[in-house]
Protein backbone atom coordinates (compact mmCIF):
# COMPACT_ATOMS: atom_id res chain seq x y z
CA UNK A 1 0.00 0.00 0.00
CA UNK A 2 2.73 2.35 1.04
CA UNK A 3 4.67 1.60 -2.25
CA UNK A 4 1.66 2.73 -4.41
CA UNK A 5 0.71 5.55 -2.76
CA UNK A 6 4.30 6.89 -2.80
CA UNK A 7 4.33 5.66 -6.59
CA UNK A 8 0.88 8.02 -6.87
CA UNK A 9 2.87 11.49 -5.04
CA UNK A 10 6.05 10.38 -7.67
CA UNK A 11 3.34 10.30 -10.53
CA UNK A 12 1.61 13.26 -9.37
CA UNK A 13 5.03 15.21 -9.14
CA UNK A 14 6.78 14.03 -12.20
CA UNK A 15 3.24 14.77 -14.34
CA UNK A 16 3.70 18.64 -12.14
CA UNK A 17 7.25 18.74 -13.32
CA UNK A 18 6.41 18.15 -17.13
CA UNK A 19 3.24 20.80 -17.46
CA UNK A 20 5.62 23.21 -15.51
CA UNK A 21 8.48 22.86 -18.60
CA UNK A 22 6.06 22.67 -21.39
CA UNK A 23 4.49 25.83 -19.94
CA UNK A 24 7.63 27.70 -18.94
CA UNK A 25 8.84 26.54 -22.88
CA UNK A 26 6.30 28.04 -24.83
CA UNK A 27 6.54 31.63 -22.88
CA UNK A 28 9.98 31.38 -23.43
CA UNK A 29 9.21 31.37 -26.96
CA UNK A 30 6.63 33.26 -27.37
CA UNK A 31 7.55 36.38 -25.28
CA UNK A 32 11.60 36.51 -26.75
CA UNK A 33 11.18 39.64 -28.17
CA UNK A 34 13.44 41.89 -26.54
CA UNK A 35 11.23 44.44 -25.24
CA UNK A 36 9.70 42.23 -22.82
CA UNK A 37 10.94 40.89 -19.94
CA UNK A 38 8.97 37.87 -17.99
CA UNK A 39 8.62 35.52 -15.03
CA UNK A 40 6.48 32.65 -14.54
CA UNK A 41 6.18 32.02 -10.92
CA UNK A 42 4.28 28.80 -9.29
CA UNK A 43 1.20 30.45 -7.26
CA UNK A 44 1.05 27.85 -3.85
CA UNK A 45 4.77 28.43 -3.36
CA UNK A 46 5.87 31.37 -5.00
CA UNK A 47 8.77 29.68 -6.58
CA UNK A 48 10.35 30.76 -9.77
CA UNK A 49 9.68 28.14 -12.57
CA UNK A 50 10.97 30.27 -15.75
CA UNK A 51 12.66 34.38 -16.01
CA UNK A 52 14.05 35.90 -18.70
CA UNK A 53 14.10 39.49 -17.00
CA UNK A 54 17.44 41.02 -15.97
CA UNK A 55 18.01 41.46 -12.41
CA UNK A 56 14.34 40.52 -11.19
CA UNK A 57 15.34 41.39 -7.59
CA UNK A 58 16.54 45.11 -8.80
CA UNK A 59 13.52 47.52 -7.40
CA UNK A 60 11.67 49.85 -10.00
CA UNK A 61 8.60 51.60 -10.43
CA UNK A 62 5.64 49.01 -11.04
CA UNK A 63 2.72 51.58 -11.01
CA UNK A 64 -0.59 50.21 -10.11
CA UNK A 65 0.50 47.17 -9.28
CA UNK A 66 0.22 48.03 -5.89
CA UNK A 67 -3.27 49.42 -5.59
CA UNK A 68 -4.91 45.95 -4.20
CA UNK A 69 -2.82 46.39 -1.55
CA UNK A 70 -3.10 50.61 -0.49
CA UNK A 71 -7.04 48.68 -0.99
CA UNK A 72 -6.26 45.68 1.90
CA UNK A 73 -4.49 48.26 4.26
CA UNK A 74 -7.55 50.74 4.01
CA UNK A 75 -9.69 47.20 4.40
CA UNK A 76 -7.88 46.06 7.32
CA UNK A 77 -8.89 49.60 9.51
CA UNK A 78 -12.18 49.91 8.26
CA UNK A 79 -13.80 46.04 8.60
CA UNK A 80 -12.80 45.32 4.89
CA UNK A 81 -15.80 47.85 4.02
CA UNK A 82 -14.82 49.90 0.63
CA UNK A 83 -16.13 53.50 -0.08
CA UNK A 84 -17.91 54.47 -3.28
CA UNK A 85 -16.07 57.42 -4.57
CA UNK A 86 -17.16 59.23 -7.93
CA UNK A 87 -14.70 59.81 -11.00
CA UNK A 88 -15.19 62.72 -13.14
CA UNK A 89 -12.38 61.81 -15.51
CA UNK A 90 -9.27 63.95 -16.51
CA UNK A 91 -10.13 66.83 -14.05
CA UNK A 92 -10.25 63.65 -11.05
CA UNK A 93 -6.10 62.91 -12.52
CA UNK A 94 -7.92 60.09 -14.10
CA UNK A 95 -7.30 58.60 -17.43
CA UNK A 96 -10.64 58.09 -18.89
CA UNK A 97 -11.20 61.07 -20.45
CA UNK A 98 -15.54 60.97 -19.52
CA UNK A 99 -14.63 59.23 -16.22
CA UNK A 100 -16.70 56.12 -14.69
CA UNK A 101 -18.49 57.71 -12.24
CA UNK A 102 -19.64 56.65 -8.54
CA UNK A 103 -17.74 53.05 -8.41
CA UNK A 104 -17.11 50.65 -5.65
CA UNK A 105 -13.56 48.67 -4.84
CA UNK A 106 -14.43 46.04 -7.79
CA UNK A 107 -14.79 48.78 -10.46
CA UNK A 108 -11.60 50.96 -9.62
CA UNK A 109 -9.33 47.83 -9.41
CA UNK A 110 -10.98 46.69 -13.35
CA UNK A 111 -10.61 49.82 -14.42
CA UNK A 112 -7.35 50.34 -12.37
CA UNK A 113 -9.19 54.45 -11.62
CA UNK A 114 -6.90 56.76 -10.37
CA UNK A 115 -9.28 58.72 -9.22
CA UNK A 116 -11.07 56.19 -6.71
CA UNK A 117 -7.88 55.34 -5.53
CA UNK A 118 -6.02 58.61 -4.91
CA UNK A 119 -9.34 59.09 -2.54
CA UNK A 120 -8.96 55.98 -0.88
CA UNK A 121 -4.92 56.62 -0.21
CA UNK A 122 -6.00 59.75 1.78
CA UNK A 123 -7.72 58.03 3.92
CA UNK A 124 -4.84 55.37 4.22
CA UNK A 125 -1.97 55.48 6.17
CA UNK A 126 1.47 55.14 4.55
CA UNK A 127 2.92 52.77 7.66
CA UNK A 128 -0.21 50.42 7.04
CA UNK A 129 0.16 49.59 2.83
CA UNK A 130 3.58 48.67 4.27
CA UNK A 131 3.10 46.67 7.00
CA UNK A 132 0.46 45.10 4.67
CA UNK A 133 2.89 44.40 1.64
CA UNK A 134 5.71 43.33 4.35
CA UNK A 135 3.69 40.59 5.88
CA UNK A 136 3.61 39.24 1.99
CA UNK A 137 7.07 39.45 1.41
CA UNK A 138 7.65 42.79 -0.01
CA UNK A 139 10.93 44.45 1.82
CA UNK A 140 10.57 47.92 -0.01
CA UNK A 141 9.21 50.69 1.60
CA UNK A 142 8.30 54.45 0.10
CA UNK A 143 10.09 57.66 -0.48
CA UNK A 144 7.04 59.34 1.20
CA UNK A 145 3.52 58.77 2.32
CA UNK A 146 2.28 60.51 -0.49
CA UNK A 147 -1.62 59.24 -2.21
CA UNK A 148 0.12 59.68 -5.44
CA UNK A 149 3.08 57.05 -4.20
CA UNK A 150 0.53 54.84 -2.78
CA UNK A 151 -1.45 54.21 -5.90
CA UNK A 152 1.80 53.90 -7.87
CA UNK A 153 2.80 57.37 -9.28
CA UNK A 154 6.01 58.56 -10.18
CA UNK A 155 9.14 57.25 -8.56
CA UNK A 156 8.90 57.23 -5.23
CA UNK A 157 8.31 53.59 -4.38
CA UNK A 158 10.44 51.02 -6.31
CA UNK A 159 9.16 47.10 -5.45
CA UNK A 160 11.38 44.28 -6.63
CA UNK A 161 9.50 42.43 -9.15
CA UNK A 162 9.66 39.20 -7.71
CA UNK A 163 8.64 40.14 -4.52
CA UNK A 164 6.07 41.90 -5.72
CA UNK A 165 4.46 38.63 -8.16
CA UNK A 166 5.09 36.59 -5.14
CA UNK A 167 2.92 38.77 -3.16
CA UNK A 168 0.22 38.17 -5.59
CA UNK A 169 0.44 34.45 -5.27
CA UNK A 170 0.43 34.64 -1.21
CA UNK A 171 -3.15 36.92 -1.95
CA UNK A 172 -3.94 33.89 -4.65
CA UNK A 173 -3.40 31.47 -2.43
CA UNK A 174 -5.48 32.95 0.36
CA UNK A 175 -8.41 33.05 -1.99
CA UNK A 176 -10.98 31.48 0.56
CA UNK A 177 -10.04 34.71 3.21
CA UNK A 178 -12.79 36.89 3.29
CA UNK A 179 -10.42 39.90 3.21
CA UNK A 180 -9.30 38.71 -0.07
CA UNK A 181 -11.81 37.81 -1.74
CA UNK A 182 -13.55 41.82 -3.07
CA UNK A 183 -9.92 42.07 -4.46
CA UNK A 184 -9.80 39.01 -6.31
CA UNK A 185 -12.96 39.98 -7.66
CA UNK A 186 -11.90 42.88 -8.88
CA UNK A 187 -8.92 41.33 -10.34
CA UNK A 188 -11.46 38.67 -12.36
CA UNK A 189 -13.28 42.01 -13.83
CA UNK A 190 -10.01 43.48 -14.75
CA UNK A 191 -9.25 40.29 -16.69
CA UNK A 192 -12.89 39.88 -18.50
CA UNK A 193 -13.80 44.01 -18.86
CA UNK A 194 -11.54 46.11 -17.85
CA UNK A 195 -7.90 47.06 -18.05
CA UNK A 196 -6.51 43.68 -18.12
CA UNK A 197 -8.93 42.50 -20.80
CA UNK A 198 -6.97 42.34 -23.75
CA UNK A 199 -5.77 39.08 -21.79
CA UNK A 200 -8.68 37.42 -23.87
CA UNK A 201 -8.41 34.46 -21.35
CA UNK A 202 -10.14 33.71 -18.08
CA UNK A 203 -7.52 34.99 -15.21
CA UNK A 204 -7.30 37.46 -12.13
CA UNK A 205 -5.17 40.06 -13.34
CA UNK A 206 -3.55 43.54 -12.80
CA UNK A 207 -2.02 45.93 -15.38
CA UNK A 208 0.32 48.37 -14.40
CA UNK A 209 1.85 51.58 -15.96
CA UNK A 210 5.47 53.30 -14.96
CA UNK A 211 8.17 55.17 -15.71
CA UNK A 212 11.02 53.58 -18.00
CA UNK A 213 13.60 51.60 -16.14
CA UNK A 214 15.62 49.75 -19.12
CA UNK A 215 19.10 51.37 -19.81
CA UNK A 216 17.36 53.12 -22.78
CA UNK A 217 14.64 54.92 -21.52
CA UNK A 218 11.05 54.39 -23.31
CA UNK A 219 7.97 56.60 -22.95
CA UNK A 220 7.07 54.25 -20.01
CA UNK A 221 6.78 50.54 -19.19
CA UNK A 222 3.67 48.71 -19.34
CA UNK A 223 3.03 45.74 -16.98
CA UNK A 224 0.30 43.03 -16.43
CA UNK A 225 0.16 40.03 -13.77
CA UNK A 226 -2.11 37.34 -14.44
CA UNK A 227 -2.87 34.47 -12.16
CA UNK A 228 -4.29 31.70 -13.87
CA UNK A 229 -6.76 29.66 -14.03
CA UNK A 230 -8.91 31.83 -12.03
CA UNK A 231 -10.93 29.44 -9.96
CA UNK A 232 -7.92 27.78 -8.16
CA UNK A 233 -4.61 29.61 -9.74
CA UNK A 234 -1.57 27.27 -10.62
CA UNK A 235 0.52 30.23 -12.08
CA UNK A 236 1.19 33.54 -11.59
CA UNK A 237 2.94 35.58 -15.11
CA UNK A 238 4.20 39.10 -14.43
CA UNK A 239 5.06 40.66 -18.10
CA UNK A 240 7.17 44.13 -18.82
CA UNK A 241 6.60 45.46 -22.35
CA UNK A 242 9.08 48.26 -22.98
CA UNK A 243 7.06 51.42 -24.63
CA UNK A 244 3.96 50.43 -24.20
CA UNK A 245 1.03 50.90 -21.24
CA UNK A 246 -0.22 48.64 -19.34
CA UNK A 247 -3.60 47.71 -21.01
CA UNK A 248 -1.05 46.84 -24.35
CA UNK A 249 0.95 44.41 -21.88
CA UNK A 250 -1.98 42.49 -21.59
CA UNK A 251 -2.48 41.70 -25.10
CA UNK A 252 0.71 40.81 -25.29
CA UNK A 253 0.52 38.37 -22.38
CA UNK A 254 -2.84 36.94 -23.40
CA UNK A 255 -1.32 36.43 -27.43
CA UNK A 256 1.12 33.83 -25.66
CA UNK A 257 -1.15 32.53 -22.98
CA UNK A 258 -3.96 31.66 -25.52
CA UNK A 259 -1.34 29.79 -27.86
CA UNK A 260 -1.97 25.56 -27.57
CA UNK A 261 0.13 24.48 -24.55
CA UNK A 262 0.35 27.49 -22.21
CA UNK A 263 -3.56 27.46 -21.38
CA UNK A 264 -4.43 25.33 -18.46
Amino acid sequence: MRIALLSLVAGAVLAQSLEETTVARALEFRLSSADMSFMLLGVEDGRLIAARWPDPQRPIPLGSLIKPFTALAYGERHGYRYPRFTCRGEQDGCRSPRGHGQIGLEEALAWSCNAWFEQLAKRTEAEDVVAVLGRLGVTARPADGLPGTLIGRGEAWRISPLEMARAYCELASRRSDPATKPLLRGLASSARWGTASGLGTPALAKTGTAQCSHAVRGAGDGFVLALYPPEAPRYALLLRAHGVPGAQAAVRAGRALRREGTEP
